[in-house]
Order: C-alpha cells, then structure tokens, then sequence
C-alpha cells in the first residue's frame, strides 16, 4: 500500500489543502496491520512530515506580505519541530524578527495565516504558543532577555516556556535563532533544579497506569476513554526530552533522542526496542483517533481514545506499552531529585 503523493506547490496547496488533508487521513485509516506492527505507518508517518512542513511553509508564503517575511522569520514549536505532527496537531510557531518590528503590525497577517491553516488540519494552539503571542514573537536580542529573565525566576510556569522553547526548528533560514537556541539549552542542561521540575512537575505521576498496573481509563458518560496524548505520548516525549539535554544529546526527532541515548547507556534496563515500539504505538494510536475525527469534521476531544474502539489486541497492547512509558518515568524521577537548597 502507497502513501499519498507529496505536495509542496504554494498554488496547488491553495487549491487542494482540504483535499490533500482528507487522502493523508483516508490512507492513514486504510492500514489494517495488527497494532505489532508499525512498518507501513511509519512510511506514512515519515511523509506525512514532509507535507505538514511543506504546508506550513507554502501557507506562510501565500499569506504573508514579502516584507513581513524578510522581516520575520518561522520558527516551528512542538511536534512540528520535532517532526512528529499529526492530522490534527496544533499549530505550534514563533517568529524571531529585526529589531523594530512591532507586533500590533505584523498581528492581522499572522492571524490570517493561522485561519488559512485551519482547513488543512492546523488548529489553532489552545495555549497559544503562536507567533500572534508576544511571549512568542520578538527579536533575538527579546528572546534571549525573555529567557535569561525566566530563568533567573524559574517557577513552573517559566521552566515550561524554557523547555518547549527546545522543541524548536526554523523552517527558513534564520542565523538569529542560533544564539537563542543555544541559550536555552544552555541554561536547561546546567540547572538540576530546573531538570528536577520537569521530572517532578512535569512527568511524575501523569503516565495512565493504576497503582496496582492496567489501564487507567477515565469514565466519559457510559464509556470509557484514555487521554492518549496526556496520559502516554507526552511523558514519553517529554521524558526523552529531559535526558537528551541532560546528556548532551542535540537531535529534536524523539525516535533519533532515544537511540542516542540508548547508544549512551542513559536508558538503564529500558532497552531501546521495546522504547521505540511504544513510541511508535502511540504516535499510531493517536493518529488514527485524530484521522477518524477530522473525516468525520469533528475538532474536539481527538486525543481521547474510546476503549469501546479498541479491539482487545489495542487494548492489550495498549496496556503493553503503558509499563514501557511508566518504567521510563520512573528512571527520570530517580534520575533527577530536588537539588539541596532549592526552593
């Protein structure tokens, strides 16, 4: 079974955005492959990265004035840096700009190209982790006094913008985002306090495990639902996040973070095979949960997986996968304790 043609075009995305996005989601969908096997969707998956790229990148070019992008530079956030996004991951981006580019300016065509996106499976980030957001916009020299600000008053809120601050690619040519990359990482890899805040604030507790093992389902009405996002991918990822910077591990790609540190010896006994397959599992699952809302033009709750849905080999795999993510959040919290003297 083929993937669908990639299509990179600005005219063509323009015409055919909504079509293109149903034929990613309806090839998606077409995959019957047992939930052990992963092969053909990470085909789809790998070109699936270069079409969301592509799209933005075409998006930003139709939308945008000329002289806002010589101005303005895209930065991609999130899972669309690390090249991990799905049929309806948020649009995650910054802008690094010149010096004197005010925002109230650069606003209504940013906001236009947010709304353009949205047919094509881009919803807008409930966070607002967009350049429209002034936290998110700014020069080089903004950005890297908003990051040495931060750190130097590092309550969660903060270490949070620092972190996701990492999980970022520009998708131009864009020299002036180097100083603030560096910078953040930088302050993220030499602070055990702020790497203790994400492995206790941020990880500790949030796998969907019961205490006594299995699946922590949530009630929904008569059913029964898992937060496949929250509760899986995002420990996961952002555990393997955590070890990379402590570590020195530069890839943004959480499969490629994994195998540098499993090449470390930074895993412990997890061993890197059975890391990758729950990887792979979740990003399976959730795809396909958000491919089957968007054909049915539902925009809410993709990330909740309905166990009704599953049949009882997902479902066993499922559980399967969710001691990999637990076991690896354990190694951090251990790995990462408060810091004496810390606040």
């Amino acid at each position: 079974m083929d993937v669908p043609a990639c299509v990179t075009e600005a005219g063509e995305i323009r015409e055919r955005g909504r079509q293109l996005q149903r034929a990613w989601c309806e090839s998606l969908l077409a995959d019957e492959s047992p939930p052990s096997d992963s092969a053909w969707f990470q085909r789809w998956f790998t070109a699936f990265q270069t079409q969301r790229r592509a799209l933005v990148v075409a998006g930003w070019t139709e939308v945008v004035s000329p002289d806002l992008r010589r101005r303005a530079r895209l930065i991609a956030l999130g899972s669309l840096a690390r090249a991990e996004d799905l049929p309806q991951s948020d649009l995650d981006f910054a802008l690094v700009t010149e010096a004197h580019v005010p925002l109230a300016d650069a606003a209504p065509e940013i906001e236009r190209f947010v709304r353009f996106m949205g047919p094509m499976g881009f919803s807008p980030c409930m966070g607002h982790v967009m350049g429209s957001n002034p936290r998110w916009f700014g020069s080089s020299g903004a950005w890297l006094e908003r990051i040495r600000s931060y750190a130097a008053f590092p309550d969660w809120a903060h270490a949070r913008y620092l972190y996701m601050t990492v999980d970022a690619l520009p998708l131009e040519d864009a020299p002036e985002w180097a100083p603030v990359a560096a910078a953040v990482r930088e302050i993220l890899a030499g602070s055990p306090f702020l790497k203790w805040q994400m492995a206790h604030l941020g990880i500790r507790g949030t796998v969907g495990v019961r205490a006594l093992g299995g699946v922590r389902w949530q009630a929904r009405g008569r059913e029964r639902v898992f937060a496949v996002k929250e509760r899986f991918l995002a420990p996961l990822i952002h555990a393997l996040r955590l070890l990379s910077l402590h570590h020195g591990v530069e890839e943004l790609e959480s499969v490629k973070r994994a195998s540098a540190l499993a090449r470390m010896g930074a895993l412990g006994h997890l061993d890197e095979d059975r890391l990758l397959r729950a990887l792979w599992f979740g990003l399976r699952l959730r795809a396909r949960r958000h491919a089957e809302c968007w054909l049915k033009g539902q925009r809410e709750d993709v990330d909740l997986v309905f166990r009704s849905a599953l049949s009882p080999a997902w479902q066993e795999a499922l559980e399967e996968h969710l001691r990999t993510v637990h076991a690896l959040e354990r190694l951090v919290c251990h790995a990462f304790s408060r810091p004496r003297g810390s606040r």
